[in-house]
């Protein structure tokens, strides 16, 4: 009876050092955790760039979030990121490198869409526009609210 002891007691140990580490190694992807992080790194999370060091310590920022994104957005943050490691790559002489990422960036526009969206309505805070297309949401109709004086 005693080696049964024994061999439950270490059997329980070993389960909760196994569940401990299992816990300790999930990453915190809860929307008060990002809004947290992107509220404090939001300023550097736009443009204008104008270097490839620019680029690379803005795709570093986007990669940093990325590791932390609410399952919510995770796919469209994840699409935004790739986008920005792609202009990473960029031969900015190269047309048909321009025109490779620009067709990536229309690409990415529904997902900067998502991920905007859901930021200002999650966290308070207005994304830069990062890919440069976003522009005003067309989705919604726009009414005219100028009057013409008589």
């Amino acid at each position: 009876m005693r080696a049964r002891d024994r061999f439950t007691t270490t059997v329980c140990l070993v389960v909760a050092v196994a569940s401990t580490l299992v816990a300790c190694s999930d990453t915190d992807r809860s929307g008060a955790r990002f809004c947290g992080e992107l509220s404090e790194s939001v300023a550097g999370l736009g443009g204008p760039l104008s270097t490839s060091e620019e680029i690379g310590d803005l795709v570093d920022r986007y990669e940093k979030l990325d590791e932390i994104t609410p399952l919510a957005i995770r796919d469209d943050w994840h699409v935004i990121t790739e986008l920005l490691r792609s202009a990473e790559d960029v031969d900015f002489e190269d047309p048909r490198s321009r025109q490779d990422l620009a067709d990536a960036a229309y690409t990415a526009e529904r997902s900067a869409r998502a991920v905007a969206t859901w930021v200002e309505s999650t966290c308070g805070v207005d994304m830069p526009d990062v890919i440069g297309i976003e522009g005003p949401d067309t989705t919604v109709p726009v009414t005219d609210t100028t009057t013409v004086a008589p």
